[in-house]
């Protein structure tokens, strides 16, 4: 029994000597941490924005080049941010109408020689691929839009007005 340890000491000896006199190793350990979104606020995830009323709008009311609408505010609202996010970008897409593809969208609908309008409630057009950034105050941002119908042919043939807009977000 004495053999068999003196032996078994040399060779965990030996095996230990070889392992500590190789090369030094180089050991690259990465991995990346994320933040989850932010969310769409429930109210705004499948939103949709009347731009007529329930009575609709007479089409003789828009018979001139440049006629719309009133405009009708809303608001798009993402919440839930999580800590350490600080901003919040939003990309329109859409099918620009081609009379104003700044901030017009065409008519899906049945009315002809009518567009949807969308800026933001100071102005700013939202055609099209533009975006719109927010600074994140208390987990969330509040975007703040508006909408209308607006014909820049006139001569608005009666019918129905919609508009598919998809809004895409990047936090930062």
């Amino acid at each position: 029994m004495k053999k068999r340890f003196a032996v078994m000491l040399l060779a965990m000896t030996t095996l230990s000597g070889e392992l500590c006199a190789g090369d030094p190793v180089a050991l690259n350990i990465r991995g990346k941490i994320v933040a989850a979104p932010c969310q769409v606020s429930s109210d705004s995830v499948a939103k949709t924005v009347n731009l007529t009323g329930a009575q609709g709008v007479r089409a003789a009311s828009m018979s001139t080049p440049g006629s719309a609408t009133d405009w009708v505010p809303f608001d798009f609202t993402i919440e839930r941010c999580p800590a350490g996010t600080v901003k919040a970008t939003m990309l329109l897409s859409g099918e620009a109408d081609s009379a104003g593809p700044e901030d017009l969208y065409q008519n899906t609908g049945s009315a002809g020689n009518i567009a949807i309008q969308l800026q933001t409630l100071e102005g700013q057009p939202l055609g099209n691929n533009k975006s719109l950034s927010g600074t994140i105050v208390n987990n969330g941002y509040q975007y703040h839009l508006r909408a209308r119908a607006y014909s820049p042919q006139g001569n608005v043939t009666p019918g129905t007005i919609n508009a598919v807009v998809t809004m895409t977000f990047t936090w930062q």
